[in-house]
């Protein structure tokens, strides 16, 4: 039989706090931690696949209008501040070890948060011309940026909590899983397909814990 901590001693492991909410919950509070824990690997595994798919589209569009495909050197975007420090960053990282900084290297290392911002309202008339030929997933008349921005942004915030280990079973799970179909599907009409063939979320949905 696998062991399975007592409530006490997962607290003395994770901290009260930290436990609060499965406690106050109706499961049992120790397996719903578990399930929680299992769950949000199983979307962090589907964000990363929807963050790959997201970048290397909007790569593939922006980098044949400047040179050696380094589009986030382009001063026609008008990056900010905060979007300029995290490219220094990760041209900082693409070159660790004295690799060559190549733009495939570079654009592997910027964060969720930086390809949100791309999808933003200031990048409305820069970014967004020349992206969105790339989401051959949608009808061309259909596509959003306003629209994908939002799902976007829901997304970014569900990678936040499940990197930092919070609970998201009080959320509405099914509706993070279409979040991120409904980015797959701007890319390529058959991924969201993909991402149901391959997760683990549904069969972890049917299986969360009852009262004890």
């Amino acid at each position: 039989m696998p062991f399975v901590p007592s409530q006490a001693q997962l607290e003395g492991w994770v901290s009260t706090d930290r436990l609060s909410k499965y406690a106050a919950a109706p499961e049992d509070t120790v397996a719903l931690y578990m399930w929680n824990a299992e769950l949000t690997g199983a979307f962090f595994e589907l964000i990363g696949h929807v963050e790959v798919l997201l970048r290397n589209v909007v790569h593939a569009q922006l980098a044949p209008h400047s040179t050696h495909g380094a589009w986030y050197d382009d001063p026609y975007y008008r990056f900010n501040t905060r979007s300029q420090r995290e490219i220094a960053t990760a041209k900082g990282r693409a070159g660790r070890g004295g690799r060559q900084v190549t733009s495939g290297r570079v654009v592997a290392e910027l964060t969720f948060g930086f390809w949100r911002y791309l999808l933003t309202s200031h990048h409305q008339s820069t970014v967004w011309p020349r992206v969105q030929a790339g989401f051959q997933g949608v009808p061309r008349h259909e596509r959003s940026r306003q629209e994908l921005e939002t799902v976007v942004a829901r997304v970014h915030d569900l990678r936040n909590r499940v990197a930092h280990h919070e609970p998201i079973f009080h959320t509405n799970v099914a509706q993070h899983f279409a979040d991120l179909t409904f980015i797959a599907g701007y890319v390529d009409a058959q991924a969201p397909q993909w991402l149901w063939e391959t997760s683990r979320v549904h069969a972890l949905m049917v299986s969360r814990p009852g009262r004890p």
